[in-house]
């Protein structure tokens, strides 16, 4: 093997450890699987890495998703918007396995300013 496959071999290495290190955990489950709805029930089969990117939970009056997307967040940020062709609350986060529940605070916050942006600015 010549120097430069070595040096080859090495780089790749390198970058896909730096990709791994960039990986997060995260609750993985869809609309079909009960288990995903509040509340939530936390095993070990709803599990993925994400690499990179954020965990997501999305949540209507129907549906509850939660699972990896490719947005890299790097804090928890919630906003209303379409999934699937569904309006609800999506929710992401980069700490592993933090797309288990919404927080309480977050949540009435995000509930109020959506109530206020439908009512005052329709």
């Amino acid at each position: 093997m010549c120097i430069l496959e070595i040096k080859f071999l090495v780089i790749l290495g390198i970058l896909i450890g730096l990709k791994r290190a960039n990986a997060v955990t995260c609750y993985k489950c869809d609309l079909l699987d009960k288990m995903c709805y509040d509340p939530f029930k936390k095993t070990g089969d709803k599990i993925a890495k994400c690499y990179p990117g954020s965990c997501y939970k999305f949540k209507s009056s129907s549906v509850t998703r939660r699972g990896c997307q490719t947005k890299n967040e790097t804090k928890y940020e919630c906003a209303n918007d379409v999934f699937d062709g569904v309006s609800g609350l999506l929710c992401s986060c980069k700490e592993n396995l933090c797309n288990n529940a919404l927080p309480v605070g977050s949540s009435i916050t995000i509930m109020a300013a959506a109530m206020i942006n439908n009512i005052f600015l329709r």
